[in-house]
């Protein structure tokens, strides 16, 4: 059954749109919100196969299991969403569960590194398409859609609690969920009212490396104008990665090399190179490298 909860939310394009809209209860695969304990924002099942909206979804429209600090519960000190990556499963259930997986697993490394506030996943229909590329292009076509979607559940956030920390991590594909985002957020009634997401974290992004460069524009104005601290953790190790980018892109990923040689990073982008935590196991990010993204929280 999806209860439709009604929340205060302002359109983030328009400084002064104000919209009362409803925000869906979540109950997923994984069985009731209340059996699961990570809070969830999701737009599982808001793509058709070929990445275009279903009917009834909109660009902004997001879902939660319940548990969502400001949106479903009181507001809290400190938030990291967090976004998985790219996973084809066998099925959709499969996909689902493994993202919620992923997700309390993040909660668990970062707050086992020190991390003292709330992780909240954010699960996206990263399993769409198919072919000769495995989905790929339609995956990364609903992670860019998924930005507008995620941007929007930051700012009913900083409505609601504009006292709280916001940081956002991402790993694999979505990374580039993380940066549509900041793109969304820049420039918009977010940054207007002096709102900043704290720290970004990329882990293993599968993502075109010149992206947090002047090479790349908007997203290199979207870093230094909407984060106080952005971080990338590469490794050149990562055989995912260079499979993806080498064979699908012809091009080289930001989470194997970090950003493109030559180019100008945002000032305030920082780059980790963990091989020797990471290697060539690309799921090994969160188990690895979360006591440095504590670390860098602070």
């Amino acid at each position: 059954m999806v209860i439709s909860m009604m929340v205060k939310r302002r359109n983030f394009l328009k400084q002064s749109a104000v919209a009362t809209t409803g925000v869906a209860a979540l109950v997923g695969s994984s069985g009731s919100a209340a059996a699961y304990d990570v809070p969830l924002v999701s737009t599982r099942d808001h793509y058709n196969d070929d990445g275009t909206l279903v009917s009834g979804e909109t660009q902004l429209s997001y879902d939660t299991n319940g548990l969502v600090p400001g949106i479903d519960t009181g507001c809290v000190g400190d938030v990291t969403v967090f976004i998985h990556g790219w996973d084809k499963k066998s099925s959709e259930s499969d996909a689902e569960q493994a993202a919620r997986e992923k997700a309390r697993l993040a909660r668990d490394e970062l707050t086992g590194s020190g991390y003292g506030g709330t992780v909240v996943g954010y699960t996206w229909d990263n399993d769409v398409g198919g072919g000769i590329d495995f989905g790929w292009g339609e995956a990364q076509d609903v992670a860019q859609k998924n930005g507008a979607k995620l941007s929007q559940f930051l700012v009913d956030l900083k409505y609601q609690c504009p006292n709280s920390t916001v940081r956002l991590a991402s790993h694999s594909l979505g990374a580039q969920v993380l940066l549509s985002a900041l793109r969304s957020l820049n420039g918009s009634w977010f940054t207007d009212n002096g709102h900043r997401v704290y720290s970004t974290h990329l882990l293993g992004a599968a993502q075109d490396n010149e992206a947090p460069t002047k090479e790349s524009i908007d997203t290199y104005n979207a870093i230094s104008n909407v984060v106080t601290g952005a971080f990338n953790y590469h490794s050149h190790e990562d055989d995912v990665l260079q499979w993806v980018y080498n064979t699908i892109e012809f091009d080289q990923a930001l989470g194997e090399t970090g950003y493109e040689d030559g180019n100008t990073p945002a000032p305030n982008y920082t780059e980790f190179d963990g091989p020797s935590q990471v290697g060539d196991n690309p799921s090994g990010y969160l188990t690895n490298l979360s006591d440095e993204v504590v670390y860098h929280m602070g």
